[in-house]
């Protein structure tokens, strides 16, 4: 029996081993993927842009988002102090397809809540958090340095409109918000103010909105409107109240008016004047003035520059200075007022084609009797005007002073007139010597009294009474009896006595008239006091119009110790 290790061995077979082994497809496969995965994610990052801003108030690293019309698109990867600790830098990274937007006036704010006078925002930020909005660039290079604005912008990109510039004096009420209305519909609001180049005014820009802006024209006038307008004319006192928002924040109006001409609409950017009110616009219509100086020697607090110049009611121009000069010489005082006058508020009537100029003119008006007067326009404020009156009556007094002016005669006022008039009167009743005439209005009366009482008219009286008596009782006896001559002797005695009656009672009323105690005497002397205290009141009541003539309504201020 053969055995197994008999058998013979066959040949080896050899078969050649593969380069890869399928093991190592599976690493390869994974390292694609990942590859994948890590090029997918860096390509769908986005740019890392950086943002600074004054304070990092409401914003975490890792959960604060970057968002556009309520769309997420980015996310805020960290929150650093800048190299000068001055500002707070964050690194934000945006979502893939923002580069395009990454210009130089692309504009970061944070959003949440705030509350001011143009209202309250933000409010959604309560419940999703705060978060950073961006508003997309349109022009300039791209860059990935940004800063950010501490307010969110008044005026969105995309919004229709023209940006315009307003000049004025001062800025006023006027503030970052402040609404632009046209015929009291709000078009617009300002985006904000800076100095002019002269720094001696400011220059405000606005923003109106689409469709008003096409309102806008090169004749367009800007002025400010106020919560409430107070004034005061000849039908009472009459008060204008605006809207709330108006009353806090003010508020600016324009009008455009109509004009003949083809007008080309404005660039945007174009400067236009800003007017304190509607009035001074109605003024800046008249652009002739023609200036005059006045001088007055009594006081004129009260009057401002900027008063009115009025003549018979009507405005026709106004105070532009007022100084006070002092005139060595005379060693005296004078108030000088520089005013204009607007010649265009007047129309003249008539064929008036004379080469006859505004001075000639003028000199002519004062040949007839022109004259500036101060007047009181309001006894509740004390405000005064300029009044230009025609006193033909009054003399032309001029100072004729060397000023580049025409100067203007002037007379008193009303109220300096009546003054005069009354201290005039109180100095007559004041050397008026009527203690004296009182005194020997009485020593009169005591002589008349004592001759009356005097004994030898006494007696005589009686002894003609009884005479008279014993006169009529006779006649009675022959009564009758005589002739009628005795009937006429009879009817004389009786008349007699009549008159002697009446006499009598007269000297009984002439010696009680004459008494000390009588009651003429008293009231002659109570008449006497009464006009000495008359005068006294007229004195001090002329001294507080003079200085204080809104006490008239007011009464006298207390003076405090």
């Amino acid at each position: 029996m053969t055995s197994v290790d008999d058998l013979p061995l066959a040949d080896p077979v050899i078969h050649p081993q593969k380069a890869i082994s399928l093991f190592w497809l599976i690493p390869f496969v994974v390292i694609v993927v990942g590859a994948w995965l890590v090029y997918d994610t860096l390509a769908s990052r986005g740019p890392l842009i950086t943002i600074t801003f004054n304070s990092a108030e409401g914003i975490e690293a890792g959960r604060t988002r970057v968002r556009h019309k309520a769309v997420d698109v980015g996310r805020v990867e960290s929150v650093w102090l800048s190299p000068d600790f001055s500002q707070v830098e964050l690194t934000v990274r945006l979502a893939a397809g923002m580069e395009g937007v990454l210009m130089s006036n692309a504009k970061f704010w944070v959003v949440q809540p705030r509350f001011s006078l143009q209202g309250v925002s933000g409010l959604g930020t309560l419940v999703s958090g705060t978060y950073i909005e961006i508003e997309p660039g349109n022009a300039g290079p791209l860059t990935d340095r940004f800063k950010g604005l501490e307010s969110p912008p008044l005026v969105r990109s995309g919004t229709q409109g023209m940006k315009i510039r307003l000049t004025a004096e001062k800025l006023g009420g006027l503030a970052v918000g402040t609404p632009v209305y046209y015929l009291g519909i709000p078009a617009g609001e300002v985006l904000g103010f800076d100095l002019n180049k002269n720094k001696d005014g400011v220059i405000i820009h606005a923003f109106i909105k689409s469709p008003y802006h096409k309102l806008i024209m090169p004749n367009s006038r800007f002025w400010k409107i106020n919560g409430i307008d107070l004034s005061m004319n000849a039908d009472g006192i009459r008060m204008t109240a605006s809207s709330l928002s108006t009353l806090l924040l003010g508020g600016v109006a324009f009008e455009t008016p109509a004009s003949l001409e083809n007008l080309e609409p404005p660039l945007p950017g174009n400067l236009f004047t800003l007017f304190e009110d509607q009035s001074a616009v109605t003024d800046s219509s008249y652009r002739r003035k023609i200036p005059f100086l006045m001088y007055f020697d009594g006081s004129v607090r009260g009057l401002k520059s900027g008063a009115p110049v009025e003549f018979r009611g009507i405005k026709i121009g106004s105070v532009r200075d007022i100084r006070m000069e002092f005139d060595r010489a005379n060693t005296s005082f004078r108030v000088a007022v520089l005013m204009e006058i607007e010649p265009e508020r007047v129309t003249e009537v008539g064929d008036h084609n004379t080469a006859e100029s505004s001075d000639e003119f003028i000199q002519t008006l004062v040949d007839r009797g022109l004259r500036g007067q101060l007047e009181t326009a309001s006894y509740l404020t004390g405000q005064l005007y300029v009044n230009l009156v025609m006193r033909p009556e009054m003399p032309v007094r001029l100072l004729g002073t060397q000023t580049r002016y025409k100067e203007l005669p002037t007379v008193a006022s009303n109220l300096d007139e009546i003054s005069a008039s009354i201290t005039s009167l109180l100095r007559k009743l004041q050397t008026f010597p009527s203690d004296e005439i009182g005194k020997n209005l009485n020593e009169t009366l005591v002589s008349l009294k004592k001759t009356v009482e005097a004994p030898v008219i006494l007696e005589a009286a009686g002894a003609m009474r009884d005479a008279l008596v014993t006169l009529k009782a006779t006649m009675v006896q022959i009564n009758g009896k005589v002739d009628p001559m005795g009937k006429d002797l009879a009817k004389a005695t009786e008349a007699a006595t009549k008159a002697l009656a009446s006499t009598e009672r007269l000297m009984i009323n002439l010696n009680a008239l004459m008494d000390p105690d009588a009651p003429m005497n008293y009231r002659m002397l109570e008449l006497t006091r009464e006009l000495t205290a008359t005068s006294r009141a007229i004195r001090t009541f002329v001294g507080i119009m003079s200085r204080q003539p809104e006490s008239l309504l007011f009464g006298k201020e207390k003076k405090e110790e």
